[in-house]
């Protein structure tokens, strides 16, 4: 499983949202402590430096800190990174979460992986809220050479156009890109 948090933050502002305080830990520590529950023998942070304040949690969660050094460029190069770790690991699937995407539950997250379990190597699902296809999503191994071609802002957005899409809660598929979806997230903590 890849968990993406190496972004700029730049709709933030000048702080690291993924070092905001989400009720009792960093927004960015939070995924990583749900998929904590979720087997997997693979698990990385895509971060932009290994001294991210999140680093102590996502370490505590089981996580591997994979610093992007191509982070500026957009979240492609960390989609495409985690492809080639993925592929050199012979795993079959690939697991990719949005760090700021913190109210996802560990239900979904098992959805997604068992779903994927049943559709092998072929595998491509995307969770939906509407008709939107969104992170988090699986990739069966077939898919990896694709998404190690990912570039840009967009990451793996041409892939998941195509995906199977598995339905969630808007409420929890809120992605904390400003201080209103933060404050959001805070009240549907509580």
């Amino acid at each position: 499983m890849a968990v993406l948090a190496a972004g700029q933050s730049r709709r933030f502002g000048s702080a690291d949202k993924l070092a905001a305080l989400l009720g009792d830990s960093l927004l960015g520590e939070h995924a990583c402590r749900t998929l904590a529950g979720l087997p997997s023998a693979h698990r990385w942070v895509f971060a932009a430096r290994p001294d991210h304040p999140c680093v102590p949690g996502w370490r505590a969660a089981g996580f591997e800190i994979a610093v992007n050094p191509a982070a500026e460029s957009g979240m492609g190069s960390s989609v495409a990174l985690a492809a080639r770790l993925a592929k050199e690991a012979g795993a079959a699937a690939l697991l990719i979460v949005l760090a700021d995407m913190p109210l996802v539950p560990l239900s979904h997250f098992q959805a997604l992986v068992a779903r994927g379990a049943t559709l092998g190597a072929d595998a491509m699902i995307a969770s939906a809220a509407g008709d939107v296809a969104m992170p988090p999503a699986l990739f069966g191994s077939a898919q990896f050479t694709a998404l190690a071609q990912a570039s840009g802002d967009a990451g793996a957005r041409h892939l998941l156009a195509g995906a199977l899409r598995l339905a969630g809660d808007p409420t929890w598929l809120i992605d904390v890109d400003d201080a209103e979806a933060l404050a959001m997230a805070r009240a549907r903590l509580t």
